[in-house]
C-alpha cells in the first residue's frame, strides 16, 4: 500500500513526464523523415486533397478501405489547406490517445509500474522508428490513416467493454455499438478485432451475472449500423442508392478481391508456410526457454538459504539474460514469437473464466492484440505493418512478465525484484538494438523533396535515388506542365508525384499494380484512358516483385496493355536516369500526348 501511494503521489507523475520526454525525443529524431516518396504514403495525401476539389471516393478516385479517414482527411484539408504536416498535426493527436488509452486499459489490468513500462515500450519501438528502407511504418506518417484510426476506435472500444461499473443500459450498448460500426468504415482486420473483443467482454459479463435486454441488444445494433448508413446516406446525394451502399461497405467489400494475391499471401506469411511456421515455433520455444530461464533465477533466489547466495543468483540471473539479450537473441525475429504467446495467454484467460466473477480487462486486450497479430499468422514481425499489428502483442508480454509472472510463481519478496530486473535485462538490449537501427536510418535520411507544409526527407541519391526522381519529376511538372487542369497519369504506383505537381489523374486507380493483381481490371483501365487521356504519363522506378512479376509491362495481366497504349499514344519529353520499368534500375521519365494525326 505504501509502494502504490508513493507511486501514485510521485513517480506515476514522474513517469507521466518521463513518457513525454521519450515522445519529444523519437519525434525530433524523425522529424519530417516520416513518409516514403513513392509508395503508399502519397495516397494519403491525394486522395483528401481531390476530394476537397469534389471527387467522389470510390468513384472518381480508387481506394482499398473504407471511407472514414479519408474524408476526415479531406476535412482537415478543407479547414487548414493542403500539406503533410496539416495530417501530421492531426496524426500527433490520434497518437496521443493511443499512448493514454493504452496507459489507462493496461494500468487497470496490470498495474501503473506494467502501464508505463508498456507505455515507454510503444513510444520507443513503434511509435516515430524506422526498420527498413521504406518509411511509412509510423503514427506521424502511416501508410493507411485507417490502421491508426483503427487502433484508437478498437483501443476506445476496449476500454468501454471494459472501463467502470458493467451496465447494459441501452445507452451504453449504442455506445459499444456505434465504436464497433466505425471499425467497418475503416479496416476490415479491425472489424475482426471489435467482434472477438465484444464477444470475449459479453462472456464475461454473463459469468459476472450480467444479462444483455432486449432493448440493449437492439441499441448495440444501431449503434454498429449508424456509421455505414451514415455514409451511405451521404453518398446516395451522389449516386444511386445502392451504389452509395456499396460505397459506405468498400472498406469490407473489396478486401475479399486482395485476399488471394501473392502481395497479401506474403504479407500473412501463406507464400511458404512450412518454412516459416518452423520459424515461428523455434522463435517462440527460444522465447519460453529464456523466460523459463527468468522463473528458475528468481525462485531460487527467493528460497535460498543465505541473504548472500540468493542476492548471488539474482545477479547472476539478471547478468546472464542481459548478455544472452545482448549477444545472442535475434530481435529482428522477436516478432515471430508474439502470436503463439498471446494466444497462450488467452487461453490462461479463458481458463479463469470457470471463476464467478472474472476479470475483463486482461482478456479484452489480449484478444484484441492476438487479433491484431492473425494479420501476420505465419510472418510476424516488429517492423512493417508490425508498427500496430504487433504492438499490442508486445506490450503485452511484457506487462504479463512484470505483474504477473511473480503471482505464478508465488513470490513474495526478493523473487518480485529479480523479475523486475530480469525483466528490464532481457528488453534494454532488445529495445537498444531496434532504436539503434531506426536512428540510423533516420540519420541518413537528408534529401529534401516537396516544399513548404509538404517538404519531408528521403535517403539520398547515394543511397537510393527515389526521392530524388520524384522530387525531379515533380518540380519539373510543376514548371512546365502549363495550366490548372492538366492530367498526369504516374506507372506503375506513384500518386505522390500527382499530389507534388498538384495534377490530378484522369482515372480512379492510383496504383496500378492493383489492376495488375486483379487481371480482369486492364481492359476497362485501357478503355478509361483512352476516353480521358492525360496530358502527360511519367513512369517511374518501383520493385514490383511483391506482386508476383518482376517487370511492369512485360506480359499480358501484367501491364502490357496499359504500357502498350502509353507507347501508341506518348512521346518522352524528360528522362533521368535508367529504365525505369526495369525492378534493377533507378530512372524516370516523362512523357507528353502525342498531338492528333492531321
Amino acid at each position: 500500500m505504501v509502494w502504490r501511494r508513493l507511486w501514485t503521489r510521485w513517480a506515476e507523475p514522474c513517469g507521466g513526464i518521463a513518457l513525454v520526454g521519450l515522445t519529444a525525443f523519437f519525434l525530433r529524431t524523425s522529424w519530417r523523415k516520416w513518409p516514403d516518396p513513392l509508395i503508399d504514403f502519397g495516397r494519403e495525401l491525394y486522395l483528401p486533397w481531390r476530394l476537397n476539389e469534389g471527387a467522389l471516393l470510390y468513384r472518381d478516385v480508387e481506394d482499398f478501405y473504407g471511407p472514414l479517414s479519408q474524408y476526415l482527411n479531406a476535412l482537415l484539408f478543407r479547414l487548414f489547406g493542403p500539406g503533410m504536416m496539416v495530417l501530421v498535426g492531426a496524426n500527433l493527436v490520434v497518437f496521443l490517445a493511443i499512448v493514454i488509452l493504452i496507459y489507462g486499459l493496461f494500468r487497470r489490468a496490470w498495474g501503473p509500474a506494467a502501464a508505463f513500462l508498456s507505455a515507454g515500450l510503444f513510444i520507443s519501438v513503434f511509435a516515430f522508428s524506422q526498420f527498413l528502407a521504406l518509411g511509412n511504418y509510423t503514427y506521424a506518417a502511416p501508410y493507411a490513416h485507417e490502421a491508426t484510426h483503427g487502433l484508437l476506435v478498437c483501443l476506445a472500444l476496449a476500454a468501454a467493454l471494459t472501463g467502470g461499473t458493467p451496465s447494459t443500459s441501452p445507452r451504453r450498448a449504442l455506445a459499444v455499438g456505434f465504436l464497433c460500426g466505425l471499425t467497418a468504415v475503416l479496416k476490415v482486420e479491425f472489424m475482426l478485432c471489435a467482434g472477438a473483443m465484444t464477444a470475449a467482454a459479453f462472456v464475461v459479463r454473463l459469468r459476472q451475472g450480467h444479462r444483455l435486454t432486449p432493448v440493449a441488444a437492439a441499441a448495440w445494433v444501431a449503434g454498429a449500423a449508424l456509421p455505414t448508413v451514415a455514409f451511405g446516406l451521404a453518398f446516395a446525394s451522389r449516386v444511386p442508392l445502392p451504389t452509395a451502399f456499396a460505397y459506405a461497405a468498400h472498406g469490407w467489400l473489396y478486401a475479399s478481391r486482395l485476399a488471394g494475391s501473392p502481395g497479401q499471401l506474403g504479407f500473412l506469411g501463406l507464400d511458404d508456410p512450412l518454412p516459416r511456421a518452423l520459424e515461428h515455433l523455434q522463435a517462440t520455444a527460444g522465447a519460453l526457454g529464456l523466460f523459463g530461464a527468468l522463473a528458475a533465477g528468481a525462485r531460487a533466489s527467493e528460497r535460498a538459504r543465505f541473504p548472500w547466495l540468493g542476492l548471488l543468483i539474482a545477479v547472476a540471473t539478471c547478468l546472464g539474460l542481459g548478455t544472452l539479450a545482448q549477444s545472442f537473441v535475434p530481435w529482428e525475429r522477436a516478432g515471430q514469437a508474439l502470436l503463439a504467446l498471446t494466444l497462450g495467454y488467452v487461453a490462461l484467460c479463458a481458463l479463469q473464466l470457470r471463476h464467478p466473477s472474472p476479470r475483463a480487462e486482461p482478456l479484452v486486450i489480449a484478444v484484441l492484440a492476438s487479433t491484431l497479430m492473425a494479420r501476420m499468422l505465419l510472418n510476424g514481425r516488429i517492423e512493417q505493418f508490425g508498427f500496430y499489428q504487433a504492438a499490442l502483442a508486445a506490450l503485452l508480454v511484457v506487462a504479463v512478465l512484470w505483474r504477473e509472472l511473480p503471482e505464478w510463481l508465488g513470490l513474495k519478496g526478493r523473487g518480485r525484484w529479480v523479475i523486475a530486473c530480469g525483466v528490464l535485462s532481457l528488453l534494454g538490449p532488445g529495445v537498444a538494438s531496434r532504436v539503434r537501427q531506426s536512428q540510423g536510418w533516420l540519420a541518413a535520411k537528408t534529401y529534401a523533396v516537396g516544399e513548404g507544409p509538404d517538404r519531408f526527407f528521403a535517403l539520398p541519391p547515394d543511397v537510393e535515388g527515389t526521392g530524388q526522381l520524384v522530387e525531379n519529376a515533380a518540380r519539373w511538372l510543376r514548371q512546365s506542365a502549363k495550366g490548372r487542369d492538366q492530367t498526369l497519369l504516374v506507372l506503375p504506383d506513384g500518386i505522390m508525384i500527382n499530389y507534388l505537381a498538384r495534377m490530378a489523374s484522369p482515372v480512379a486507380p492510383f496504383c496500378f499494380l492493383t489492376a495488375s493483381a486483379l487481371g480482369d481490371a486492364e481492359p476497362a483501365l485501357v478503355a478509361d484512358l483512352a476516353a480521358r487521356p492525360p496530358d502527360w504519363v511519367v513512369l517511374v522506378h518501383r520493385d514490383v516483385r511483391e506482386w508476383g512479376f518482376e517487370r511492369y509491362g512485360a506480359r499480358q495481366g501484367e501491364g502490357k496493355a496499359v504500357i502498350d497504349w502509353v507507347q501508341s499514344h506518348y512521346d518522352a519529353q524528360v528522362t533521368n536516369g535508367a529504365d525505369p520499368l526495369d525492378f534493377r534500375q533507378e530512372g524516370v521519365a516523362i512523357l507528353a500526348r502525342r498531338p492528333p494525326a492531321l
